[in-house]
């Protein structure tokens, strides 16, 4: 791909140039002495480490390695993406990082979210990006993976709010305010892009960490693929619960044989006697009865939904293979 998906009239950010020389430059009359990306002190632009310096803020050679297998981990499905207001809505608090990894990772009631940098909106930018060729194409589209996110991340003018307030978006093109009229244009050029323009990771919207976690460990060779928790004691903590359900249902099974077996060595003669023997001996076998039936229920539940995840990411991928339709956009598990 060797256009820019954007005209110069539409950039959001006017404070750098190509010189004669095609090398960036700021032009930025707040910055006017300035040697470094917009927004990026550290970036300078007349250093050949710019290119490296790139490839280290977009490219995501762990996932784009996992990409084959991220069908397991989500909804295989570049659009498969919440805007921010329902983020909210769901409870996830938004987190801002930087590391592209982590872009559009959730656990629980968190999402990670990287921002979009000043120089992304300016039109020079990505001149240089399409000359230069960062990456052998690879860092544009890298990019052009993360510009689409943001394409579904904010969808109205709520959302646009909340991702400034956050942070997420340039308040200013470094004169004007960016106004949610200007972004809606720009960002909607991206929405257009297929798979194939982007990273293999962007072939996906959302990924469950505890999954990536889990996937880590056999693909990637890793013990996880991220640490929220440092502490040993906070990871050892997730083992905690299914443990002590089995400690729970051992204790159960254990009692219930004790008590059996302690009722059947007690003769009584009278009827209350009798009576209370014959709920001794029957009331653990109903208890057995019922732990496993209550055991084998949750492991059918487990292997519906597994099974239920798979084959359905197998259904969309089948779709998205034989591309008749565009039923496969708008697919949908019915399942939380």
């Amino acid at each position: 791909m060797n256009y820019i998906p954007f005209s110069e009239t539409h950039q959001l950010n006017q404070e750098l140039a190509l010189d004669d020389a095609r090398a960036l430059r700021r032009v930025s009359p707040r910055w006017p002495s300035s040697t470094s990306l917009p927004g990026h002190a550290r970036a300078q632009l007349r250093s050949p480490e710019l290119d490296k310096y790139l490839e280290k803020e977009f490219l995501v050679p762990q996932l784009d390695r996992l990409a084959p297998r991220l069908w397991l981990v989500s909804t295989p499905r570049s659009s498969h993406i919440s805007a921010l207001h329902h983020q909210a809505a769901r409870g996830r608090e938004i987190i801002l990082v930087e590391n592209p990894h982590l872009h559009l990772v959730w656990k629980y009631n968190k999402i990670f979210i990287k921002p979009i940098p000043k120089y992304l909106l300016s039109f020079a930018f990505w001149q240089y990006l399409v000359e230069s060729n960062a990456g052998n194409g690879d860092v544009q589209k890298a990019i052009i993976g993360l510009m689409r996110s943001y394409s579904y991340l904010i969808r109205y003018e709520s959302d646009f709010d909340l991702a400034q307030e956050k942070g997420l978006v340039p308040k200013s093109d470094g004169i004007d305010n960016i106004t949610w009229d200007a972004f809606a244009h720009l960002i909607a050029t991206f929405e257009g892009y297929e798979d194939a323009n982007a990273s293999p990771r962007y072939s996906y919207g959302e990924l469950r960490l505890t999954r990536l976690n889990f996937y880590s460990r056999i693909s990637l060779g890793k013990l996880t693929f991220h640490h929220i928790d440092a502490q040993w004691g906070s990871y050892l903590n997730h083992f905690m619960v299914p443990s002590l359900i089995i400690f729970t249902i051992i204790s159960v099974i254990l009692n219930a044989m004790q008590v059996r077996l302690a009722a059947q060595s007690v003769q009584y003669s009278d009827k209350d006697g009798m009576a209370f023997i014959f709920v001794s001996e029957w009331f653990p076998v109903f208890a057995l009865v019922f732990v496993g039936l209550f055991s084998t229920f949750m492991i059918l539940f487990i292997l519906f939904m597994f099974c239920h995840d798979i084959w359905f990411s197998r259904n969309i991928i089948k779709k998205k293979n034989n591309a008749c339709d565009g039923a496969w956009k708008t697919s949908k598990s019915g399942v939380v």
